[in-house]
C-alpha cells in the first residue's frame, strides 16, 4: 500500500509511508462501506503513480505503518467484500485485457498492474495470517464460490497468453508475483500437505493443470529471454522488483542485512525462474502426479535432428540459448536448481550437455560459487593463492571439492555436505585419467589431515575410558560421534584412491608418486582394522612400485633424484599386473 506515497519524498530519494493511514481511499476500502464492483470508487483508488519501497528499511516501514489498517480490512472484509469486489473488478478488466494491449491503452493496463499490486499486498498479509480455507473465503461471496479459482486461472492465462512488451512488463510481473505469493500457503500451513492446498489442487489437478506445459514452457522462455526491466512510470529502471519465494513472500526484506537494497534488472526472468521451481519441486510426493515437472522434463531442442520432434516431447525450446542463459547466472540459486533437475531428470538436455564442447561454461561458474562460500571472508580471489598450469576442468573440481570438504569437516561440520562432495569424488574416481601432481597431493593431503585428526580423537578416548566420565558424558559421546565420522571420510577417501588405482592406474602416475611419497603412513593406518580392507589394493601397488625403486637405486649405487623416482613410477605404472587389485 505504498502507492499513496509518491508526494511524500523528503528530498533525498526516500519516501515517507507515516501518514498511510489517513489516506481517504485506503480508509474507505478498510472500512464497513460496502464497494460493488462497478464503484467508481475504484478508478480513483487505481489511479496512482507508485513507487514501490526501494530497501530493506523502507519495506519494513512500510508493513507497520499499514498493520493496522490490513487488519480492519482483514475483518470488514467478512461483511463487505470488497476484496471480492476488486477480485471482480480484476476478472472483468482480464476480459478486455487483450484488446486493451491491442490498443496500446496505457491507462488501463497500467491501472491493472496497481490492481494487482493491491492485491499482491493484500494477500501476503492474509496468507501471513489466517489458514488458507479462510483465505479462499476471503475471495469469494454469497453469490459465486468460485472467484478464487477464476482468479488463479486469470493469473495464468495472462501470463500465458498476454505478449511481452514495454508496456506489460510491469503487469507479467505483477501477475507473476501473486501466483507465487497465492502458492506459499505451504510456508505458513506446515501441517496441512500441498496436496491438500485450494491454490494447489487448483494448479495440479483442476483445470488449470491442462495448462501446465504452455506455462511452463512460457515461465522457462522468460527466464531464458532475460529481458531488462523498461523504465517505470516513475523513471525508476527495475528498482522496486524483489526475487526470490521467500523475498517477494517479505517483499524484499527477508535477507539478513539492512539498507539499500536495489532489485535486480531482470526482475521478470528471475521471477519467473522462482515461480518454475516453486512449481517443480512442490507436489513431489512419488503418489501424485505433477503436470508441471512431467512438461520440463519432456522438452526437447527445437534445433535438434532436422526439427523432427521425438516422441512424448512436451514442447520445445532452443537448448543452445538455455544453455547460454544458465551459463550467465548460475552464481544464484535458483539457475542451479535448474541445471541440476535437467541433468538428473531431461535426458534429452542432459544428452546436449554431454555433447557440449565448452562444458567448463556451467562447470566453472558453479566450481567459483562453491569456492567463494568456503573462502567466504577470507579476501582471497579465485584461486589466485596458488599458480596451477596445465590443470584440466576435472582437475580444478577436484581441488575445490577437497577444500570445501575441509572447511566443512573443520568449520561447520555438515554430514550431508561432505558426505556428497566425497561421492562426487567418488563418481568421478573411476574416470580420473593424468591427475595433476598438486591435485594428487591434495588428495593424500586430505587422507593425512584427517587421519591425524582421527588419531588424536581415538587416543584423546582412550584416555578416557580411565577415568570418570560420569560428569562429561555429552563431551565423551561428541568425541565418539566426530571419531566415526572421520572413520567414515577416512574410508571414503580410501574408495577414491582405491577406484584410480584400479580403473585407471596406468593413467595416474601422479597419484601413485603421492601415495609412495606417503607410504609409511599408509602402512600404518593398515594396521587399523578399520581399514584394512581399502589398504589392501594400495599396498599392493605400494610394495611394487617400492621394490622398482629399491632395486633401480642399487643398481645405480646411489641416491635416486625426484624425477628419476617419477620415471621409474610412470613406466612402472604402464608395466603394473592389473590382476592384482581385488575388483
Amino acid at each position: 500500500m505504498c502507492f499513496f506515497s509518491e508526494k511524500m519524498g523528503n528530498g533525498n530519494g526516500r519516501y515517507n509511508y507515516k501518514d498511510l493511514n489517513k489516506n481517504e481511499l485506503l480508509n474507505r476500502l478498510v472500512s464497513k462501506e460496502v464497494l460493488t464492483p462497478s464503484d467508481p470508487f475504484w478508478n480513483s483508488l487505481l489511479s496512482f503513480n507508485h513507487l514501490p519501497p526501494q530497501s530493506r528499511d523502507d519495506w519494513k516501514i512500510l508493513e507497520e505503518n499499514t498493520e493496522e489498517m490490513l487488519k480492519r480490512f482483514l475483518i470488514s472484509n467478512l461483511k463487505t467484500k470488497n476484496f471480492s469486489s476488486l477480485i471482480k473488478l480484476l476478472l472483468l478488466r482480464r476480459s478486455e485485457l487483450e484488446a486493451s494491449v491491442e490498443t496500446e491503452n496505457h491507462v488501463y493496463i497500467w491501472q491493472t498492474c496497481n490492481a494487482l499490486y493491491l492485491v499482491r499486498v493484500i494477500v501476503k498479509f492474509m496468507t501471513e495470517r489466517i489458514k488458507e480455507e479462510e483465505l479462499v473465503k476471503q475471495f469469494n461471496d454469497e453469490d459465486s464460490s468460485e472467484i478464487f479459482s477464476r482468479f488463479l486461472a486469470s493469473l495464468v492465462t495472462l501470463l500465458i497468453e498476454i505478449p511481452i512488451k514495454s508496456s506489460t512488463y510491469y503487469l507479467h510481473l505483477e501477475g507473476t508475483k501473486v501466483l507465487i505469493v497465492l502458492l506459499s500457503s505451504p510456508v505458513f500451513t506446515c501441517s496441512k500437505p500441498t496436496h491438500q492446498i485450494q491454490s494447489w489442487k487448483q494448479m495440479m489437478t483442476g483445470d488449470l493443470s491442462e495448462l501446465s506445459v504452455p506455462l511452463t514452457s512460457t515461465l522457462l522462455l522468460r527466464y531464458i529471454e532475460q529481458a531488462v526491466a523498461p523504465p517505470d512510470p516513475l523513471g525508476q529502471a527495475g528498482g522496486s522488483l524483489v526475487l526470490g519465494f521467500l523475498n517477494i513472500l517479505t517483499l524484499g526484506y527477508a535477507s539478513s542485512g539492512s539498507g539499500d537494497f536495489r532489485g535486480p534488472i531482470k526482475p521478470l526472468a528471475e521471477c519467473s525462474l522462482s515461480l518454475l521451481m516453486i512449481l517443480q519441486n512442490h507436489y513431489t510426493d512419488p503418489s501424485l502426479h505433477n503436470p508441471y515437472r512431467t512438461a520440463l522434463f519432456s522438452c526437447s531442442n527445437s534445433s535438434g535432428r532436422g526439427g523432427e520432434i521425438a516422441p512424448g516431447t512436451s514442447f520445445v525450446i532452443e537448448f543452445i540459448q538455455l544453455y547460454k542463459t544458465l551459463s550467465n547466472t548460475l552464481q544464484n540459486d535458483e539457475p542451479t536448481l535448474l541445471l541440476y533437475l535437467l541433468l538428473l531428470k531431461c535426458s534429452s538436455f542432459r544428452n546436449y550437455v554431454f555433447a557440449a564442447t565448452d562444458i567448463d561454461q556451467l562447470v566453472l561458474p558453479i566450481l567459483q560459487t562453491i569456492h567463494g562460500c568456503v573462502l567466504r571472508g577470507a579476501q582471497i580471489g579465485w584461486y589466485t593463492e596458488r599458480s596451477c598450469t596445465d590443470l584440466s576442468l576435472g582437475g580444478l573440481v577436484i581441488l575445490v571439492v577437497i577444500r570445501t570438504i575441509q572447511y566443512n569437516m573443520l568449520k561447520m561440520r555438515d554430514k550431508y555436505l561432505h558426505t556428497n562432495c566425497l561421492a562426487a569424488l567418488a563418481n568421478m574416481s573411476a574416470h580420473c585419467t593424468n591427475l595433476h601432481p598438486y591435485v594428487a597431493q591434495r588428495i593424500v593431503s586430505l587422507f593425512e589431515t584427517l587421519a591425524r585428526k582421527h588419531t588424536r580423537l581415538v587416543n584423546g578416548l582412550k584416555g578416557l575410558e580411565s577415568e570418570d566420565t560420569e560428569d562429561g558424558f555429552d563431551e565423551v559421546s561428541d568425541a565418539v560421534q566426530d571419531a566415526a565420522v572421520l572413520e567414515e571420510v577416512l574410508r571414503m577417501v580410501l574408495e577414491i584412491i582405491n577406484s584410480c588405482f584400479i580403473h585407471q592406474i596406468q593413467n595416474n602416475p601422479n597419484l601413485i608418486y603421492a601415495v609412495l611419497y606417503k607410504k609409511e603412513m599408509f602402512e600404518l593406518y593398515s594396521k587399523n582394522p578399520a581399514f584394512q580392507d581399502l589398504l589392501r589394493n594400495i599396498l599392493v601397488v605400494l610394495t611394487y612400485m617400492a621394490s622398482r625403486v629399491d632395486q633401480e637405486t642399487e643398481r645405480r649405487g646411489r641416491g635416486l633424484e625426484v624425477s628419476e623416482v617419477q620415471q621409474i613410477v610412470r613406466e612402472g605404472a604402464h608395466q603394473f599386473p592389473r590382476e592384482r587389485l581385488a575388483m
